[in-house]
């Protein structure tokens, strides 16, 4: 059953009120199909147990025809119970039809106990999926049908029986069940909204965190590079009357910063797009690795362990590492094939970008390297790093000439955060 609730879609029901995000959505679906599921398989167990115990029926035909029947209704319900509830709410006239076999079953097994309990059964469907118009037609017709019942079956005074005046009584329990399934579905809505709430500071909260970062990242990234160049530009003229060789070399010095400058630009764009926080981190990585290889021609295998996730945040910082790491292999390793391995060992998430390129210079366990590399201009690596420290992990590079390069993030695993959502449904 639990695979069915996660791919049921309710449609969008009749009920005023404000949209909810995708995944408030689903809970609330979850929900409603649960409590639906089990109502079900009550009125079949009830059903199960009262044909056992009853000798009476099972030596009447025709009330022996009439519970197998609701019993199979309702097993063919449970079988089909998604389609059936989406048939349901486009046309409350079928739970209709239900109160009609509920009075049936009242005819042929008696109107107290557990063959009326089999009939409130419908009364709580109708307040859990439709408003209350509806839900008092239905039980109107319910308590119409059972006084029906009642005229055709009531005991006499010489049986001993139940009073009469509670018989009479009994219908107020469809409106009693009826309120239930209202108070349920009310409650599942409610939920959805404090939940909607609940993200929607969190989004917001998450989006001026992301706007100071960002804005944090131009000034000491893009905003400084851009200066240098402004500088080394305004002194070249002077470079270029007192010593030709070396405006040569400021003007080389210019051109690698300018590259530098539009990489961090690119990375900052890339960063303003991405929306791997509010997805999955394998759909995030398989996603930007997929439109990585279409646009290189580079094959990429991407390998993501069940349950590897992180918070928003870490989860955003991973991803651009691993983007930018991409970027590197396009622009520097020639490489033919690029692994992408995601795995959980106790408790640490540790993601791995390994490429059979032509390895890198240097070696990256000399405590220098890093700085060699910013010396030259090149970045990428040192912004990884950064990067990775941010988010409370290490990053760690193995290269070997004409061997490549494997890259390696460690972050403490953890599951994600409250997610944004696209798609809405009313609720009541």
């Amino acid at each position: 059953m639990s695979s069915a609730l996660v791919n049921w879609r309710a449609p969008a029901m009749p009920r005023s009120g404000a949209s909810v995000p995708s995944a408030l959505r689903r809970s609330v679906e979850t929900r409603v199909g649960t409590t639906f599921v089990l109502l079900m398989q009550l009125r079949v167990l009830v059903i199960g147990v009262t044909v056992l115990v009853d000798g009476q029926v099972r030596g009447d035909p025709w009330a022996l025809g009439v519970l197998v029947l609701a019993a199979v209704v309702s097993g063919v319900v449970l079988a089909g119970w998604e389609k059936v509830v989406l048939r349901l709410f486009e046309q409350p006239a079928l739970l209709a039809f239900d109160v009609l076999i509920g009075y049936a079953v009242l005819q042929v097994g008696g109107i107290f106990g557990p063959y009326f309990l089999v009939t409130v059964v419908t009364a709580g469907l109708a307040g859990l999926l439709y408003r209350w118009p509806v839900t008092a037609l239905l039980c109107a017709q319910q308590a119409v049908l059972y006084y029906a019942a009642l005229y055709r079956n009531a005991p006499s005074a010489d049986d001993g029986g139940i009073a009469m005046p509670l018989l009479v009584m009994l219908p107020v329990f469809y409106g009693v069940a009826a309120l239930v399934g209202t108070v349920l579905r009310r409650l599942f809505d409610e939920h959805a909204a404090a939940e909607e709430t609940r993200w929607r500071m969190e989004a917001q909260a998450m989006a001026a965190e992301e706007r100071t970062r960002l804005a944090r990242e131009m000034h000491d990234s893009l905003t400084a590079t851009l200066s240098g160049i402004a500088l080394s530009a305004n002194g070249l003229p002077g470079w270029v009357r007192k010593s030709p060789d070396r405006a040569e070399q400021e003007a080389r010095r210019i051109a690698t910063a300018a590259q530098v400058a539009t990489r961090e630009a690119r990375s900052l764009i890339a960063e303003l797009r991405d929306d791997s926080a509010g997805v999955p981190l394998g759909d995030a990585v398989r996603e930007l690795a997929g439109e990585w290889e279409g646009r290189t021609g580079v094959p990429v295998r991407v390998d993501v362990a069940a349950g590897a996730d992180l918070p928003a945040p870490a989860r955003r910082e991973l991803v651009t590492i691993v983007r930018e790491a991409l970027e590197n292999v396009a622009r520097h390793a020639d490489a033919s094939r690029v692994d992408i391995i995601a795995a959980v060992d106790a408790g640490e998430l540790e993601v791995r970008v390994r490429d059979d390129g032509k390895g890198m210079p240097g070696r990256p366990d000399d405590p220098g390297w890093l700085d060699a590399l910013a010396r030259g201009g090149h970045y990428g690596l040192v912004g990884m790093h950064e990067r990775a420290g941010r988010a409370g992990g290490r990053l760690a590079v193995r290269s070997v000439p004409g061997g490549g390069t494997e890259i390696t993030v460690s972050m403490r695993a953890g599951g994600p955060e409250s997610e944004p959502a696209r798609t809405a449904l009313g609720s009541r």
